[in-house]
């Protein structure tokens, strides 16, 4: 549900007020610079410090201002105005985050609550996002570092995925990505950490020994479906012919590149719209010019993709080769191993899609979020 989407009906002689209007110009009156918003901060933590016996004050404080120092540059680089700072939902939220960093000794939460503030920020309009991340703010401190590797590691494999054609350079990015984000953890074993994470409301657990996760064998195939393809042989008549055909028709040959998984044989890099296509042409003194192709030609491409890049994915022979490639990188091949060793089907709530994006978003701000 957007927020921004707000109607109503007046009465005779009412006046219709939106709280979005009010929101926005006590903010434009006020103005809010990082001074006020670390203010700010410290005014919602004192409330809940003088709860606390003088001896535990100090080390809640120091811990505080940690949340509070990796918040702010995140929230400046989000929006100068720090605008976000007077709604109160958000203030609510803030001393959530605060009170648990309080009594939270691990520095990797101090930063999982920065980021899931900053999500609350960017994606409060939406008020399902907002439950699962305000909910995720809560039990940071409760899930074990392992725990939250884990849910991110299953979240991520249905969502990141390499743009690269090429085979290596795909599995070398994935292997990177999950590097990344094991940052030298172990995965947990066993069922513990799944009934914890279910206790949490993190996660929620299938019905054991009936559901269970495809195995990394049969994944491998359905996310990368388009290098199982049959391709045409090196020294064949009949790639030889269409090399010839596409001189003809000027057509540039650079477009047959190696089979990633058959080492004798071809197939063509293409875009999925020929539209998209552009042909470099010569024209003279060195000069070059981009043309866009005509419809014979795009005929041309398509026919003959058609025909070498045929699906082939029920080639066992290229699925065992393609699951050699994945094994073949060290990451990859640990994070296969250990799913195959998940002992039941889960799916992620709302409250562990917060987890798991905060914990990407931290590890590489660069990548999108995906809620």
């Amino acid at each position: 549900m957007e927020l921004s989407n707000q109607s109503q009906k007046a009465g005779d002689n009412s006046t219709q007020m939106q709280a979005t209007t009010i929101v926005n110009n006590y903010i434009a009156n006020n103005g809010i610079d990082e001074t006020r918003a670390r203010l700010i901060c410290k005014e919602e933590f004192e409330v809940a410090r003088k709860e606390l016996t003088h001896e535990a004050q100090e080390l809640a404080l120091d811990r505080v201002n940690k949340l509070e120092d990796r918040l702010m540059p995140k929230m400046q680089q989000y929006d100068e105005s720090y605008k976000i700072f007077a709604d109160p939902s958000f203030q609510i939220a803030l001393k959530k985050a605060q009170l648990v960093a309080a009594a939270s000794e691990r520095e990797n939460d101090y930063d999982m609550l920065a980021e899931l503030l900053l999500h609350r920020a960017q994606e409060g309009h939406d008020r399902w996002k907002r439950l699962g991340i305000t909910k995720a703010i809560e039990i940071v401190d409760q899930i074990s570092d392992e725990a939250v590797v884990a849910i991110t590691v299953v979240y991520a494999f249905d969502k990141y995925f390499s743009t690269s054609t090429k085979l290596g350079d795909a599995l070398m990015t994935l292997n990177s990505f999950y590097e990344k984000l094991l940052a030298g953890s172990e995965l947990p074993i066993g069922d513990k950490w799944l009934e914890h994470l279910d206790l949490l409301s993190v996660i929620r657990l299938g019905i054991r020994n009936i559901n269970g996760f495809k195995k990394i064998k049969d994944l491998i195939p359905l996310i990368f479906a388009n290098h199982l393809i049959t391709g045409i042989q090196k020294d064949s008549e009949e790639y030889k012919a269409i090399i010839e055909e596409f001189v003809k028709n000027q057509l540039p040959i650079n477009c047959f590149v190696q089979h990633s998984l058959k080492s004798d044989y071809i197939v063509m890099d293409l875009p999925d719209n020929l539209d998209d296509c552009l042909i470099t042409m010569k024209i003279g003194l060195g000069q070059q010019v981009q043309i866009k192709l005509d419809e014979s030609k795009k005929e041309l491409l398509s026919k003959t993709r058609s025909m070498i890049n045929k699906p082939d994915s029920g080639n066992i022979e290229l699925r065992n080769s393609l699951v050699d490639k994945w094994n073949s990188y060290p990451t990859l091949k640990k994070i296969g191993i250990w799913w195959d060793a998940i002992p039941c089907h889960f799916t992620i709530t709302p409250v562990g899609q917060a987890i798991a994006n905060s914990y990407i978003h931290g590890k590489d701000s660069s990548l999108p979020l995906i809620y």
